[in-house]
């Protein structure tokens, strides 16, 4: 897919449409080993940033894809010790990330069993930034990265921003940017938006009122959903917590290899005596690819309430303290690759990140949807299980195909819908 670029610093252009992928469906194949590579280093990172986010007592819900995407693309302009830290902080540093990257898009595109579309853009002013060719080339053929010149100047860009994101989420996330200064010179955004339907639906028949424990042993009423009596789930368990995947789509031929289910929820359930503040304490990304790892399938019962969430939040504090220090330093910041002959022009530097994510689950299936914005200035034999999540527990959506955690949470305060 190919997007026309806006560079010359011309009159500001109109947006275009939004430009993110519902993708075809085409026939299976195998995943490339630099998705792969991507989607373990994006796990890393994301459950990094899960548990400086995470707090007690408090709902958490990201998307590494996402914030990974955003960053990734960023980085492309990125040089010297700027581009280590970024690739650093990510894990990114042995890939190359571009490549990579165009890598899991494709690998994520073509669904039939879930609705899935992955967007990026770029905003720029061209009054600030003379886009280096190079640079929107290559964004434009990693990141699919619709470009558009606007004017930070106007008031109106933020709203059109926010349309794009709007569109791209299903109107999940309307507003992802409150303000924009008029320093700004560039803004780089992905979105994510996810809809499945559950292999086995719950029963709506069953759903009823019942009390979940929030961390502080008070009671909160929830409506929990209950399995059918007699399902089969991929579980495991540990000395510290109960892991079972719920998956989405087609059940497929358990006689044809390769047409079982590949997008699944993982719920993670502290057992008693353990808190979920000790459990996302503990979990690494390899903690969690283990424990899918050793899931197999077992007959068992599941409660889970329904419920809908959503988590905001800036990681510009969150992100130097990770190791990415020069990308937000005014005075050490090169972003060189991004523009031609910035000459008396101060350093390009990110300012903000913003990201946020939105979950809404009931008895058909799950509805995700995530966007982050990067702003840019100068200067043994089968046994029974139940599985009950009634007290705090993590949870995650993952793509079986590529590994991709595509988002990661937890589960203090399930508002049910």
């Amino acid at each position: 897919m190919r997007i026309a670029k806006l560079l010359a610093p011309a009159a500001v252009a109109a947006m275009t449409a939004a430009c993110f992928a519902t993708l075809p469906v085409r026939a299976e194949k195998p995943v490339p080993v630099a998705a792969v590579e991507l989607s373990t280093a994006n796990n890393q990172f994301g459950f990094e940033l899960l548990k400086r986010l995470h707090k007690d007592g408090e709902n958490t819900f990201i998307s590494p894809t996402s914030i990974g995407m955003a960053l990734q693309m960023t980085s492309r302009g990125a040089k010297g010790d700027t581009l280590a830290e970024m690739n650093q902080t990510m894990h990114v540093e042995k890939l190359a990330v571009g490549d990579a990257n165009r890598a899991l898009l494709d690998a994520l595109s073509g669904r039939d069993d879930v609705k899935l579309r992955i967007g990026n853009s770029i905003w720029a002013d061209p009054a600030k930034l003379n886009l280096n060719r190079k640079f929107a080339d290559t964004v434009e053929g990693e990141f699919d990265a619709e470009i558009s010149a606007v004017s930070f100047a106007d008031s109106g860009t933020k709203d059109r921003i926010n349309t794009w994101v709007s569109d791209a989420t299903e109107k999940k996330i309307p507003k992802l940017i409150e303000d924009l200064d008029a320093s700004t010179v560039c803004v780089l955004v992905n979105a994510i938006y996810f809809k499945g339907d559950w292999t086995v639906k719950f029963d709506k028949e069953r759903t009823a009122k019942a009390d979940f424990t929030l961390a502080d042993g008070s009671k909160q009423p929830v409506m929990m959903m209950h399995s059918v009596k007699k399902g089969e789930w991929r579980y495991t368990d540990s000395d510290d917590v109960q892991v079972v995947a719920l998956p989405y789509g087609p059940a497929g031929d358990p006689e044809v290899p390769g047409t079982e289910p590949k997008v699944h929820m993982w719920l993670i359930v502290p057992k008693a005596g353990k808190t979920l503040d000790e459990v996302v304490s503990g979990m690494t990304s390899e903690k969690f690819a283990a424990l899918r790892k050793a899931a197999y399938h077992r007959p068992g019962t599941i409660a889970l309430p329904r419920f809908a969430m959503k988590f905001k939040k800036e990681l510009q504090d969150d992100l130097p303290e990770m190791g990415m220090k020069s990308a937000f330093d005014g005075s050490k910041a090169d972003f060189s690759g991004f523009e031609d002959q910035p000459a008396g022009r101060g350093k390009l530097f990110i300012s903000r990140v913003i990201h946020e994510a939105v979950i809404e689950l009931d008895e058909e299936g799950t509805e995700a949807a995530a966007a982050t914005a990067v702003v840019m200035e100068r200067g043994a034999a089968p046994r029974n299980f139940t599985v009950t999540c009634d007290k705090p527990f993590l949870l995650a959506i993952t793509d079986e195909k590529s590994g991709s955690v595509m988002f990661v949470g937890t589960v203090y305060k399930p508002d049910s819908k």
